[in-house]
């Protein structure tokens, strides 16, 4: 076996440091050689915070990009666009997030302003077979509801009071007792309960963006989503695309990082961990005290650990279920739904599911142009992954015509992101079933050995952009404070 130091060039001094979250100079007890894998948001952050706290990091990260699943397209496009593959806004409440923004001094826009995003415009919905666009306001449903249920608001009736044991949304660990209390039905399911007529309830799985597609998940994981966004009076992204968060964590962190280092296996000792990773078809070696393991479960269940973990991770890690998610992006050459006074969004029940318009901020660069997305989840996106690259824009260029009728006369062409057909990531983000939040994600966060746990899937706010980098700071702190 090949081995190399790989603290060699990883120690590129980075001027103007903070102090890191919740760490100070007296909470750290000795320096310690920790490596990171996976330069995700979790494993960038968790980098960031060991290194201002004095330790020795190496990341390896198995693509040759950082991010993880934030994603960027740039490539395929016309100069001046970009879609989000993966993470795409962030609300008031992204507290861990909205830190790190302001300390890089990362510019970020509102979602609201009418120049970035035009929300002023109507969404489209297509459902049982029928386009919709709000009147006035109101939407004449297609669905058998109850008197009470059409001249209402569903959200109000049936969803609202599901939220009102919810706590402090910065304190994540108060939201468990909530959470409980709703972790153990699916979300149709309670919504029953509470008097959804079958109606009311295709509805709510339709059209509720936070609702799983195939209504499986439990109903503490669609409603995380809702209780992070209470009380936020505004979402933001990045003008000229996500990456620009993960870049700044890139940049800062330097050489620490090693790209296209695959982890082969780990080996856990008592007095190190050893961790062998595959770099141009060589195999190579590095030691450690600590290591910060980021890779998705969905992935992890193939990577090879000894001694064997405890039985009750091991089952963890080969359960938990990762949502399939393939994401369908078409470039036109004009915003042309906005002559008719839409938005470009657009909830259905066809297999494209959610549509989304991209780029997230208007940059002027773009000009006329934009992107139409075709959000597809669940088992509908494990059927377009059937399909050629072809084959598959073809489809869901159809089924946009049903949403936005014009769109052939303005389509240029397209590109698609299969995220359980990435080898590193296996599935868009980890969907906890009814009674896994509480049951597993204390289990999922507990370290093994000298092996410490982050990213989404071990956040209460699983699948998020703050999940991921809470997960890093809480790591961090693990380690810091051994």
């Amino acid at each position: 076996m090949n081995r190399r130091n790989f603290l060699k060039d990883s120690t590129a001094a980075t001027a103007g440091l903070s102090l890191p979250i919740g760490l100070t100079s007296s909470s750290q007890k000795t320096s310690k050689k920790v490596v990171v894998l996976g330069a995700g948001l979790a494993g960038l952050t968790a980098a960031w915070e060991l290194v201002q706290a004095g330790h020795e990091v190496i990341v390896v990260e198995a693509r040759n990009r950082s991010g993880g699943r934030v994603l960027t397209l740039r490539e395929g496009f016309t100069p001046g666009l970009t879609a989000e593959a993966g993470g795409m806004s962030f609300n008031d409440n992204y507290f861990n997030l909205l830190r790190y923004v302001k300390l890089f001094n990362i510019p970020y826009e509102s979602l609201i302003a009418p120049a970035i995003r035009s929300p002023v415009g109507k969404p489209v919905y297509h459902l049982r077979g029928k386009r919709i666009v709000p009147n006035k306001g109101k939407i004449d449903w297609p669905y058998e509801l109850t008197p009470e249920e059409r001249d209402g608001s569903i959200t109000n009736k049936y969803i609202l009071p599901l939220l009102k044991g919810v706590k402090d949304v910065s304190i994540s660990d108060s939201l468990y007792d909530w959470a409980r209390s709703i972790d153990n039905k699916t979300l149709l399911q309670l919504v029953a309960e509470r008097g959804a007529s079958a109606g009311a309830q295709e509805m709510i799985r339709a059209t509720a963006w936070y609702a799983d597609r195939d209504g499986k998940a439990s109903a503490a994981w669609n409603l995380l989503p809702v209780a992070q966004g209470m009380g936020s009076k505004d979402s933001y992204s990045f003008p000229g695309g996500v990456d620009s968060l993960s870049t700044a964590f890139t940049v800062r962190l330097g050489e620490r990082i090693h790209f296209g280092a695959e982890v082969v296996s780990l080996k856990n000792d008592s007095n190190s961990v050893e961790v062998i990773v595959n770099i141009a078809g060589k195999q190579e070696s590095i030691s450690a005290d600590r290591v910060i393991c980021t890779i998705p479960f969905s992935v992890l269940r193939n990577i090879n650990i000894s001694p064997s973990l405890s039985a009750s991770k091991k089952e963890i890690i080969a359960g938990l279920y990762y949502t399939p998610v393939t994401r369908v992006f078409l470039e036109v050459r004009k915003r042309f739904w906005e002559k008719n006074g839409e938005n470009g969004y657009a909830m259905t029940d066809l297999p494209i599911g959610q549509v989304e318009e991209h780029p997230m901020v208007k940059t002027g660069k773009e000009r006329d142009r934009a992107i139409l997305e075709a959000h597809v989840r669940g088992l509908d996106a494990l059927q377009v992954d059937k399909m050629s690259s072809e084959n598959r824009l073809t489809f869901v260029l159809e089924q946009m015509k049903k949403v936005h009728p014009d769109i052939s006369d303005h389509y240029e062409g397209g590109i698609s992101k299969s995220w359980q057909l990435d080898p590193y990531s296996l599935g868009a983000y980890s969907s906890f079933l009814p009674g896994q939040i509480t049951s597993w994600l204390p289990e999922i966060i507990r370290p093994e050995g000298r092996i410490h746990f982050a990213g989404e899937h071990t956040s209460i706010y699983s699948a998020s952009m703050e999940g991921a980098i809470e997960s890093g700071v809480r790591a961090a702190k693990e380690i810091s404070k051994i």
